[in-house]
């Protein structure tokens, strides 16, 4: 029922302008006359009748053109479209009105493919812009995809040897095989994917989007069936070209006696056209019971009991083997008496274990055309008479790697050997209960994975994560939870960044930079990195997390995403920044102390081959230091020191480093000063006056022990400074120490609190 909206809506926009696909029989196609026609045609037609509206089909463009006008809201509503993450960006999509799996096709030759996993490394084409294309890049990157423009010139690429195998909807498989001379092409296995044929809306118009899923919904079934049956059962016949019937004519003519003998042909030649029609019926409705993933039991016993349908003289059974491969586990035989099916269950294969255990051990086709002569037979051969059977043909069920699965077997009532079409049958039927059977291994597989993966997801500590080329999160562990507060759905479709620190961002932006310059120079990229870098919380914590990443690459080596762990580290980032804070700084004034110095020199001494710049090193000695811990006691002593390196730090660049060299002398380090000698002396002195101005003030300190009684004593306190201004990258730190040393004792006798530049002796 529409909304008064909705009915306003309808009748300001009378007609609605649909993009289609011009080569996607039969859902939707251009035929001889130009007209748009199919399923997808005829839902549209019913729409027209239940709305009011009149649909305009966009004609003349490409599906990728059909796509990118949709995404630009230049089309109103795309039929016939398969939803995908990258379309979900763009459009509302309704219901899927057809549900359809996706097959593979090969030329059929060799074994059957399968799955999509015995692929790797295949060329597989799919059609541009098809949702086929978006799912294999995403999920099958080792796959190498070869792109056609329609249905049929990928299929030509199978026949032709271009492609290994085509991935596409199985109805449009069908249609493109039966009307288009394809019969040597077989379906070779299926995909874990399905086709679900919905209408799709721009973003923008979800008003329309609501009235088209309401009347989508009022289509009955029954309608809906007549349509798909309509489309999918219909056959385009042939003409009788001029040239023939002339032929034909005058052979008639002439030997009008044979006319019997022609008219026989015919009548076989149409029986057996018919009955293979009502077999690809048959394996259809099977590869649809597949698609849907309806019991294994159901789908075996239905294979069994088509070919006993199209044949009322055969019995049928499939036998399947227990996960060992060593005995019959399963008996699938409806028709068979009861006694018998009993006595095979639980049989061991095995050579002369009739012609079931016989096929299964051999891996090969095993024709007892009598069972009462058969060597194979004899020990069983009393049990099968007593059950009427006097001949069976036995099948292997291989998987496609070449495991056994299981047989598949047709008896007879009296003695038989096996024709043409019969081993035609057979291989068929084998070949369907292979795929049958390795689907549902594959699901009970697929299920158990996924159990695994999520209590391993749900219960570790560390937090799972995937995004995507932009860096958009597509998955996230519930331990992110845990972590930093957030719960996977107000995290999945953001940008990674957004958990970061803007210094956190730089180190990975970095990082993606040096990954991808590396695979520009054709430098190993797929190995795991680790840094450490800082996420916000929730609650607004910043904490210390290891993330540990490797890229994703599509089949052309690009990258298409990352994925890793990250694991907390806050408590070991502190203990690490304790440990290093207790090498390298004075525990005292919290100043670098004499290792930590003599390493930033080392690194000063290798810059200035760079630069060419000149630096300075300032050594500093306290004058009357002494006298205030003789007098209060190192404590006070303390509390000097403290203040001295607080003074020191403000009278230099953040660039510069103060020292603790020890005891009561200091080190300061100017970095980077002039090219010129002249003008950096007088850079250094500046400094080192500024320097003994501010250590010459007077100290107030607090030498009570008492917190309730303070009692404050003042103190003047000078310093010696020795300078070196210096250029060579080829002096040692301990020269220069020793140099800037030298200067400071003359500085000392000249009286104390002075500034001496230190002179190279001649």
């Amino acid at each position: 029922m529409l909304t008064s909206n909705e009915k306003a809506w309808l009748l300001a926009h009378p007609t609605i302008n649909v993009g289609m696909d011009s080569e996607y029989a039969p859902y939707e196609w251009v035929n001889q006359n130009g007209d748009y026609v199919g399923m997808a045609v005829d839902y549209l037609h019913l729409l027209e009748q239940k709305l009011g509206i009149h649909f305009k089909i966009a004609k003349g463009k490409s599906w990728s053109e059909v796509v990118e006008l949709a995404k630009k809201g230049e089309i109103d509503v795309l039929t016939s479209i398969v939803q995908t993450p990258e379309r979900l960006q763009y459009f509302l999509f309704s219901e899927p009105y057809r549900d359809t799996q996706t097959m593979i096709v090969d030329n059929g030759e060799g074994k059957f493919i399968g799955n999509l996993e015995h692929l790797s490394g295949k060329r597989v084409t799919v059609e541009k812009g098809y949702f086929t294309q978006e799912l294999l890049t995403t999920k099958y990157p080792k796959i190498e995809l070869v792109l056609a423009n329609n249905i049929l010139e990928a299929l030509t690429f199978v026949m032709e040897g271009k492609a290994d195998a085509y991935v596409g909807d199985m109805s449009a498989i069908n249609y493109a095989i039966k009307n288009n001379g394809l019969a040597k092409l077989r379906i070779s296995g299926q995909t874990e994917f399905s086709s679900q044929h919905r209408f799709a809306f721009s973003k923008n118009n979800p008003m329309l989007a609501a009235i088209i899923t309401k009347a989508m919904a009022s289509i009955s079934a029954e309608e809906s069936d007549t349509i798909f049956n309509r489309w999918i059962g219909m056959r385009i016949e042939q003409g009788i070209h001029t040239k023939t019937l002339v032929k034909y004519s005058i052979g008639l003519a002439c030997l009008f006696i044979l006319f019997g003998y022609w008219y026989y042909r015919l009548h076989c030649e149409i029986k057996h056209r018919q009955a293979a029609e009502m077999r690809e019926h048959h394996r259809n409705a099977v590869l649809e019971m597949i698609a849907k993933m309806l019991p294994l039991s159901n789908i075996l016993e239905s294979i069994v009991l088509n070919v006993e349908e199209q044949n009322p003289k055969m019995l049928c059974s499939i036998l399947l083997l227990d996960s060992e491969s060593k005995f019959f586990s399963q008996v699938i035989a409806p028709r068979l008496p009861t006694f018998y099916n009993e006595a095979i269950q639980g049989i061991s294969i095995g050579l002369g274990v009739g012609s079931c255990g016989s096929a299964a051990y051999l891996k090969k086709r095993v024709i007892a055309e009598n069972i009462d002569t058969h060597v194979y037979w004899q020990p069983y051969k009393e049990i099968a008479l007593r059950a009427g059977l006097q001949s069976c043909w036995s099948e292997p069920i291989l998987s496609s790697s070449g495991d056994i699965l299981g047989t598949f077997a047709i008896y007879h009532t009296c003695p038989q050997t096996p024709m043409k079409t019969d081993i035609a049958i057979i291989e068929q039927s084998a070949n369907l209960a292979s795929i049958a059977i390795e689907k549902s291994i594959s699901a009970i597989k697929l299920r158990e994975s996924e159990e695994l993966y999520r209590r391993l997801t749900e219960e570790v500590t560390d937090v799972i994560w995937k995004v995507d080329r932009d860096l958009k999160i597509t998955y996230i562990s519930p331990a992110d939870e845990k972590f930093r507060g957030y719960r996977a759905d107000e995290v999945i479709g953001h940008h990674v960044f957004e958990m970061f620190t803007p210094e956190s961002i730089n180190i990975i932006s970095e990082k993606i930079k040096q990954r991808l310059e590396a695979q520009q120079k054709g430098m190993n990229t797929e190995e795991f990195v680790t840094y450490e870098i800082q996420h916000r919380c929730k609650d607004g914590r910043l904490i210390w997390g290891e993330i540990i990443s490797k890229p994703e690459y599509n089949a052309s080596g690009e990258i298409i995403g990352f994925h890793g762990i990250t694991r907390e580290i806050t408590e070991r980032k502190a203990m690490q920044d304790r440990v290093q804070q207790l090498a390298f700084y004075d525990s005292l004034t919290k100043l670098p102390n004499r290792i930590l110095l003599s390493e930033r020199l080392s690194y000063m001494l290798a810059e200035m081959k760079r630069i060419q710049k000149y630096s300075a090193l300032f050594f500093l000695d306290l004058d009357n230091f002494k006298s205030l811990n003789d007098t209060y006691g190192h404590s006070i002593g303390d509390l000097l020191l403290c203040q001295v390196a607080q003074r020191l730090q403000k009278c230099v660049r953040e660039v510069d480093t103060v020292a603790r060299f020890g005891g009561d002398e200091f080190v300061v380090i100017l970095n980077t000063l002039h090219e010129d000698n002249q003008v950096s002396v007088e850079q250094a002195h500046r400094i080192a006056e500024k320097i003994l101005q501010s250590v010459s003030a007077l100290y107030v300190l607090n030498v009570s022990h008492d917190k309730s009684e303070e009692k404050l004593v003042e103190h003047k306190c000078t310093a010696s400074i020795g300078v070196l201004v210096f250029k060579s990258a080829e002096k040692t730190p301990d020269d220069l120490l020793k140099q800037a040393d030298a200067a400071m004792y003359k500085a000392k006798e000249a009286g104390k609190n002075k500034i001496s530049f230190y002179e190279a002796p001649f």
